[in-house]
């Protein structure tokens, strides 16, 4: 159904007028007051690493889920259990494995040796799964750990992930995501470098604003660490698209604490093309709609969210139908109206105003592969809206006809001329991931 609005301009009151101003300055302060804090705590507060808070603590045993599709992720998976062996942990660090494969494949063969020479690691094939959240919930009673990371096969975290991760858990979290960046060894082509700033702007300001301003955090699948009593207390929903935001509004709702963590930093793949990322993306979105329109009633009658949390997750209740037709008639109506008093040209420079946070993040703390990521992202801001606003639309009708299939991201495995990822790729500070040499000869517990 389309609808048209045709505006005249003597219909247009200058009370009309004044209210859409409003509306629009009320929108823009609530936005720039958001960035504020988020500006504030990356550049004023100055925050540390977080390993003075670690350095000397006691940490229980501890246990990697690494969850992975065979076939899409055969030519990786050896690598990627490579650098989880080699995670320095202060305790006992159980490595699981969660797979599934239609095949036998001839990685299988080398998993298997690998169980023999490496003691705390084991793979569990999960028979007749078909999703990643069979996989999860087949081990969640294989888990030793006090507390679990889960990992996307793609997935490569810090050094001491664990380690820090305990240190939010220790303080009372019972979940805490942490920062997942593009692995520059896949940033090969203009829709990668675009990708890679993209993440950065959502993890450095999305999920930021949710811990600074609104004081909560989301699950978000992979890099992220529970306790594995709420673990084993919330499962995984297969029949949810987004079965992290699902499992995170569940938790929430029943009272379990979910923190951000800007400094646990795990790199990963980038969509290896435009129709991956469509699919990707399509999930996504079609996922939060989903837990939006079963879940919003429990979390605004939670009695264990605050009324500032709940203000935060103003976004559930944007996603309801109802109130999303709504949303899109009073925009469109908006819209139409300013221009035809002020002219398109000055509408739209009105319109995007939204996107100065998002440069002023990228172009101050943002850490990308250049700065001509940077510009590349800064000069298709406006066209990635408009490709998130159609894949929103689309997801929209794929979930009102119970479109519900499951498409996998797609992996790649790096060319044989590059060089192995090894510690020296990262650093810790606030906003980065490179490793010094001096903090590789000395060790996380010096610093």
């Amino acid at each position: 159904m389309t609808v048209y609005y045709v505006v005249n301009e003597g219909l247009v009151s200058d009370n009309l007028l004044s209210g859409l101003f409003m509306w629009i300055s009320f929108l823009y302060a609530w936005q720039f007051l958001e960035f504020f804090i988020v500006f504030k705590d990356h550049f004023f507060s100055k925050p540390t690493s977080g390993y003075e808070q670690t350095a000397n603590m006691d940490c229980p045993p501890a246990t990697a889920v690494i969850v992975a599709y065979l076939p899409n992720e055969a030519d990786i998976i050896m690598e990627t259990l490579a650098h989880f062996r080699a995670i320095e942990y202060d305790n006992e660090l159980q490595v699981i494995l969660a797979y599934n494969s239609p095949k036998i494949l001839p990685v299988e063969q080398d998993i298997a040796k690998l169980q023999k020479a490496w003691p705390q690691f084991s793979a569990v094939k999960v028979a007749g799964s078909t999703s990643k959240c069979d996989n999860v919930n087949e081990v969640l009673k294989n888990i030793k750990g006090v507390f679990v990371g889960i990992f996307d096969a793609d997935h490569l975290p810090l050094p001491n992930s664990f380690q820090l991760a305990w240190g939010d858990l220790s303080r009372g979290a019972d979940v805490v995501q942490g920062r997942t960046k593009i692995n520059a060894r896949y940033v090969d082509s203009a829709l990668s470098h675009i990708i890679a700033a993209e993440f950065e702007v959502r993890h450095g300001l999305e999920h930021h604003t949710r811990k600074s301003v609104y004081g909560y955090a989301v699950f978000g699948g992979s890099n992220g660490f529970w306790r594995t009593d709420a673990l084993q207390a919330m499962g995984m929903d297969p029949a949810m698209l987004t079965e992290d935001i699902d499992s995170s509004v569940r938790a929430m709702s029943y009272g379990y604490k979910i923190t951000y963590n800007h400094h646990l930093i795990s790199l990963e793949q980038p969509p290896p093309s435009l129709h991956a990322l469509v699919k990707q993306r399509l999930r996504w979105s079609q996922g939060w709609y989903q837990v939006s329109w079963r879940s919003w009633f429990s979390i605004f009658s939670c009695e264990y969210l605050s009324l500032r949390q709940k203000i935060g997750m103003h976004w559930m209740l944007k996603m309801l139908l109802p109130l999303q037709v709504l949303v899109s008639a009073g925009q469109s109506f908006t819209l139409v109206t300013l221009s035809s008093q002020l002219g398109f040209a000055i509408v739209f420079m009105m319109t995007s105003v939204w996107c100065i946070p998002q440069l002023l993040f990228l172009f101050k703390f943002a850490e990308v592969p250049s700065f001509s990521t940077k510009l590349l992202y800064a000069l298709n801001v406006l066209p990635l809206l408009m490709f998130f606003m159609v894949i929103d639309m689309i997801a929209q009708v794929r979930l009102m006809i119970g479109y519900s299939t499951w498409h996998i991201t797609s992996r790649k495995k790096v060319e044989e001329d590059r060089p192995p990822l090894s510690p020296s790729t990262f650093r810790y500070s606030p906003s980065s991931v490179h490793l010094s040499s001096e903090v590789v000869e000395r060790g996380p517990n010096h610093l």
